[in-house]
């Protein structure tokens, strides 16, 4: 064989290995383009699963969020109701004419004294007071076997409506205010349920 032909033989032979070597680059190319794409849809379709879970997700807990935001409104409002039944039933009470005032303020006394404390009258609204109020107090007790020996303090108590039976360093409030207020947490549920229509 002349060096011609064994030129164009290895010529040739170089062209095919080239041509197989980038068939083979082009394969590879393609295929890791085929790959890469497969992976960037599996990966696309996996954050919008995630993304759409997750929307989800916050949207249920905004809706409870609201949710609770309404119900704790609902909660304040249905409390300012009830404070305004329990302001109006405290209008009520001080409303009302000094002979009924008298007669409440002298039954909470022989309630709550034992009869040998001293009686501090207040000085607002103490127009149901009068000068029989603790000979009334007094026989009234008596009658329930108890001293009957209540003494009136000589000066009055600012800012309360009502009376203060003190003895020992102890008081009894026996005042509007004080009797709402023990009454409240017993008597709240039934407000509630009148203005709120619930069991």
């Amino acid at each position: 064989m002349n060096a011609d032909a064994i030129l164009i033989k290895i010529e040739e032979d170089a062209r095919q290995t080239a041509e197989r070597m980038l068939s083979d680059a082009h394969a590879k190319v393609n295929a890791l383009k085929a790959a890469s794409r497969e992976k960037i849809e599996e990966m696309h379709a996996a954050m919008l699963q995630k993304a759409t879970a997750d929307a989800a997700e916050l949207e249920q807990r905004m809706l409870r969020m609201a949710s609770l935001d309404e119900r704790k409104a609902l909660l304040v409002q249905k409390r300012d109701l009830i404070d305004q039944a329990f302001a109006k039933a405290r209008a009520l009470l001080t409303g009302a004419d000094a002979t009924t005032r008298r007669t409440f303020f002298l039954s909470q006394v022989v309630n709550h004294a034992n009869g040998d404390e001293v009686l501090f009258v207040g000085e607002t609204a103490a127009d149901w007071f009068d000068d029989a109020f603790l000979s009334d107090a007094n026989r009234a007790l008596a009658a329930q076997g108890k001293a009957g020996s209540l003494s009136l303090a000589p000066e009055r108590l600012p800012t309360c409506e009502g009376v203060v039976l003190k003895a020992r360093g102890a008081e009894t409030h026996c005042t509007f205010d004080a009797i709402l207020s023990d009454l409240r947490p017993e008597l709240e549920q039934q407000v509630a349920a009148m203005l709120f229509d619930v069991v």
